[in-house]
């Protein structure tokens, strides 16, 4: 072996071991927190969430203002809650700032295969609720 071959495998094969420190931020929500987010999506089964940088929130329909109901009409979705009088309807539209009850979060296997056309692995999920006062779109609490 060559000199020049000789040291070019021994730079390839250096191993660098350093301390470092950093600060690590986790986003872990806990069962009964309030959190506000903006309504990224609706449908028939619920609301979902995101907070910019986490999208797996979700509402399921049982979890709604009591009594409310989806409507999708003309291009536009929203869920309306019926407060008292039937002239008294709140809406949840698409981007509507929502304050919401963290229900449970839970941590879902990785799948071994996962088909191309089904939506991305979720390393977390959380399920909220917003059935209680002063939940729901801040507007209207203000």
């Amino acid at each position: 072996m060559t000199l020049g071959l000789w040291v070019l495998s021994f730079l390839l094969n250096l191993h660098f071991l350093s301390n470092v420190v950093f600060n690590l931020i986790m986003f872990r929500p806990f069962p009964g927190e309030i959190i506000s987010a903006k309504v990224m999506s609706l449908d028939a089964d619920g609301v979902r969430l995101s907070l910019g940088f986490f999208e797996d929130i979700y509402i399921p329909t049982h979890h709604m203002p009591y009594p409310s109901y989806y409507i999708s009409k003309n291009n536009t979705r929203k869920w309306t809650w019926e407060y008292g009088e039937e002239t008294d309807e709140f809406n949840i539209e698409i981007s509507n700032e929502i304050r919401f009850q963290v229900l449970s979060v839970s941590y879902p296997t990785i799948p071994v295969e996962q088909a191309k056309e089904s939506k991305p692995f979720a390393p977390m999920v959380v399920n909220g609720s917003l059935y209680h006062e002063g939940l729901g779109p801040v507007s209207w609490w203000q």
